[in-house]
């Protein structure tokens, strides 16, 4: 081989070595950038908050718990009068009404006077009185009417107890039976002004609705206060079983951020979403799969806070 040869050929395998050094110098230097973005980027999804902050934000610290979930079945009804409590009332005599004693809405006593009726044949006047003690909640008469001995001028209903109808769909007919626990809710929405009220089936009907495809269950409700007025409706959950959970968290915890659902997990004043997948939940608490470890302390109360903070900073950030 030349001499001229053997110097190009140094060269060449010179100027390779050079040109390999420099890929991976910048392959480290590409590998230095991502990895400093990806802890920025982790740094940005952070939220810190000041002594103040924490002071105003009110939140509830919380730790994942191994809890029991209740697995419930959706249900809606109607709040209707207890028949069994009700009577209708009708006068003893056709004749003509001389005095009406109680108007819709008016509170009435076992025996106490509703109205007054002359009889056609004995030209007397006798009251016509109401066999339980209750509410009147139906008035169909009016003074000087001509009433009969077969028509109802009143019903009376005592509202201490009333009954709540379940319309069950058909794929949920076998989740329920007699004895099944329901928990109900009233008020405006699930947050403000709620109130639950519990109870069990009571009664679930041999026939199904043709129409609506649908089977009635039956409910009987205290009632003492009034808060379940007949006509209304009401939604609530049959309660068909239990899971016993190793991860829970409480249902206020949830928050949806960026698309995914998230806990914010509290490490001091730091807080820092955490993508959780979750499994079965009741009205309280949610099983959570994957993302949460027992043990670990989250925001349970006020997290939306934490979320608008994290909101903020990277609205800042894109600035």
């Amino acid at each position: 081989m030349k001499r001229t040869q053997i110097v190009v050929l140094i060269a060449l395998v010179l100027a390779g070595l050079a040109a390999w050094q420099f890929i991976k110098s910048r392959a480290h230097q590409s590998q230095a950038e991502h990895e400093g973005r990806a802890e920025h980027a982790h740094a940005e999804e952070q939220v810190k908050l000041t002594p103040e902050q924490l002071k105003n934000a009110q939140l509830q610290i919380e730790e994942a718990t191994p809890a029991t979930i209740k697995t419930m079945v959706a249900v809606y009804g109607k709040v209707a009068a207890n028949e069994e409590a009700l009577a209708r009332v009708v006068p003893r005599f056709p004749g003509i009404v001389k005095a009406v004693r109680k108007r819709l809405g008016d509170k009435v006593e076992k025996g106490e006077a509703l109205a007054q009726v002359e009889s056609n044949e004995s030209l007397k006047t006798y009251d016509v009185t109401s066999e339980v003690a209750g509410t009147v909640i139906q008035k169909d008469v009016t003074l000087g009417e001509l009433v009969k001995d077969d028509k109802t001028i009143f019903t009376v209903a005592n509202l201490d107890t009333v009954w709540i109808d379940l319309s069950i769909f058909r794929r949920d007919f076998g989740a329920l039976a007699v004895g099944s626990p329901v928990e109900f809710h009233t008020g405006e929405g699930h947050v403000s002004g709620q109130q639950h009220i519990h109870a069990t089936v009571s009664y679930i009907s041999p026939f199904g609705s043709e129409g609506s495809q649908t089977m009635l269950a039956r409910c009987v409700v205290p009632n003492k206060e009034g808060i379940l007025r007949p006509g209304l409706y009401v939604d609530g959950e049959v309660v068909t079983g239990q899971v016993d959970a190793a991860v829970t968290v409480k249902n206020t915890a949830l928050q949806e951020f960026e698309g995914k659902t998230v806990v914010f997990v509290a490490d001091g004043a730091t807080f820092e979403p955490r993508v959780v997948r979750l499994g079965v939940r009741d009205t309280e608490r949610c099983e959570i799969l994957a993302g949460l470890k027992a043990g670990e302390k989250y925001v349970g109360e006020n997290s939306f806070v934490i979320k608008a903070e994290l909101g903020k900073s990277e609205a800042e950030h894109e600035d």
